[in-house]
């Protein structure tokens, strides 16, 4: 069964909130959301498909305890997020997190391997937007490493670059070292425009 959000208005008001100005300034700062997959009566804040599927352990791109590691046929989502109000359910947001798929579970989810953290915006991102308009997203995956800091983030749309460590939070907006795949130094750096804990 297709799943849509019913909340057209909350859409419409979140689209605009997250509308990148078309030339990013240096006045903007950076925004956090801590991502909610249901609304309070159990569906799906953003539109998915639905697919059969079950979790096996917490996620390896998110510390929260209800983000999980999840098998679909041979392809690996995560993270993925549960909620007392769908039980039996996980939602996967897609890389623009404005749709997804919700997992129907045919297993339960294995509480005694969930992540030890709660939600909380101070958690390292596991979706982060640059000013640019780019999504990138944690790697739960092995990558390189230069000068001490992991090839965390990988950037859809076939770009060749990847966002090195985690944010810099000191100062408005937010900043990431930026850099070829298969760098040997790092100075670049992006701003960042939005990410999603």
């Amino acid at each position: 069964m297709r799943r849509t959000i019913r909340y057209v208005m909350l859409l419409a008001a979140v689209a605009s909130v997250m509308a990148i100005p078309a030339s990013a300034s240096g006045h903007i700062r950076t925004g956090v959301t801590v991502f909610e997959p249901f609304a309070s009566d159990g569906t799906p804040t953003l539109s998915t498909r639905t697919k059969s599927g079950y979790c096996w352990t917490g996620a390896l791109t998110s510390i929260r305890n209800d983000a999980w590691r999840c098998f679909v046929g041979n392809y690996i989502y995560d993270p993925c997020f549960s909620s007392a109000q769908a039980p039996g359910v996980v939602i996967c947001p897609n890389l623009q997190v404005n749709g997804g798929i919700d997992i129907q579970l045919t297993r339960r989810l294995p509480r005694g391997q969930a992540n030890p953290g709660t939600p909380s915006p101070n958690d390292q991102p596991w979706n982060i937007q640059l000013t640019n308009g780019h999504h990138c997203v944690l790697s739960a995956g092995a990558t390189n490493v230069v000068q001490g800091k992991r090839l965390n983030y990988f950037c859809g749309g076939g770009l060749k670059y990847g966002l090195w460590g985690f944010p810099r939070r000191r100062t408005q907006p937010w900043t990431i070292l930026v850099a070829p795949f298969s760098t040997m130094t790092l100075h670049g750096q992006r701003s960042i425009w939005h990410v999603w804990t």
